[in-house]
């Protein structure tokens, strides 16, 4: 990496600090680097104690701060979803309301949930759910982004988080509890949220996004009569949002394709805006390197698409 784009990424994260209020210690803990050499590599020096600060320092404090190091060929669209998912998110922290936002897969709610995290990088807390989680695992993650040093058992750890978050609150920092990919809870991470959403209530707002499967699953739980699904879907029941169905035409999208033979091959491969992201960055990106327009011939000989 050249010193002239370390150069630019240190000014975008100087800037970044200022803008957020944010200091460089948190910004450190949250890229996962060194305060010394971002205190060192902040003065224009690139190498600390005689050995040179590695490219992935300044990598990762580019993600952190949404600083694009390579050229996109992804053209940002305010679709109806994500204009949804970020209007939910900003009325959800201003009015400080729970909410649940679902979606079909690839819509674009983590894509908007990114840009937003990205925009307030202060008081937003995150958790991203996957299947392997355990309730353990979730209260291990929220630990660790409110940086509480305890080693309390579940409910008395429970107990920890709902109370750090209500002194940020009481401190003006605005927090927000988000819970993404929700699909993935188990039963306990439920009624952990449940507990979280009660320790919290009217001063922390909590997010809930996921895709419609979890609204059947809370459905099909509360007909079973397991314990404490009416009152969790009661909670969230006034706050869930459905996003509007993809445009499987992906009209917002196709201002950059000429070829209209293409268009309609795009819209019969893709089932949604993640898979139409995949295939068209890929092609833009070799058409420009071959120096050609991207006609309907060249993305099938891009991708190995044989002629019906």
């Amino acid at each position: 990496m050249e010193n002239a784009l370390k150069d630019r990424i240190m000014s975008a994260a100087a800037d970044y600090l200022r803008n957020n209020g944010l200091k460089a210690a948190e910004l450190c803990r949250r890229a996962g680097v060194s305060p010394s050499y971002f205190s060192t590599a902040s003065g224009g020096k690139y190498t600390y104690q005689n050995t040179e600060i590695g490219d992935i320092f300044f990598r990762k404090i580019a993600a952190a701060i949404s600083f694009q190091l390579e050229v996109s060929y992804w053209q940002h669209v305010d679709t109806k979803q994500y204009m949804q998912t970020t209007n939910t998110l900003e009325e959800a922290r201003d009015r400080c309301e729970a909410r649940m936002i679902l979606g079909e897969t690839g819509c674009g709610k983590t894509y908007a949930l990114d840009r937003f995290c990205g925009a307030n990088p202060v008081g937003v807390y995150r958790v991203t759910v996957n299947d392997c989680d355990t309730l353990r695992d979730l209260l291990d993650e929220l630990v660790k982004l409110l940086r509480i040093d305890t080693k309390a058992k579940n409910g008395s750890l429970l107990r920890c988080i709902c109370r750090e978050l209500r002194e940020r609150a009481m401190r003006g920092e605005r927090p927000i509890l988000i819970f993404d990919e929700v699909e993935n809870l188990k039963r306990t991470g439920i009624k952990a949220l449940k507990a979280v959403y009660d320790g919290v209530r009217y001063v922390v707002p909590v997010v809930l996004i996921g895709t419609p499967e979890f609204d059947t699953a809370l459905q099909s739980m509360k007909n079973k009569g397991v314990k404490g699904m009416a009152q969790f879907i009661r909670r969230f029941k006034a706050g869930q949002v459905a996003l509007a169905p993809i445009d499987r035409r992906f009209t917002e999208f196709m201002g950059q394709i000429k070829d209209e033979s293409l268009r309609q091959l795009l819209s019969r491969l893709a089932d949604n805006y993640g898979e139409l992201h995949d295939y068209l960055e890929r092609a833009i990106r070799e058409a420009e390197e071959l120096n050609e327009p991207l006609s309907v011939d060249l993305f099938r000989a891009i991708y190995n698409i044989k002629t019906a």
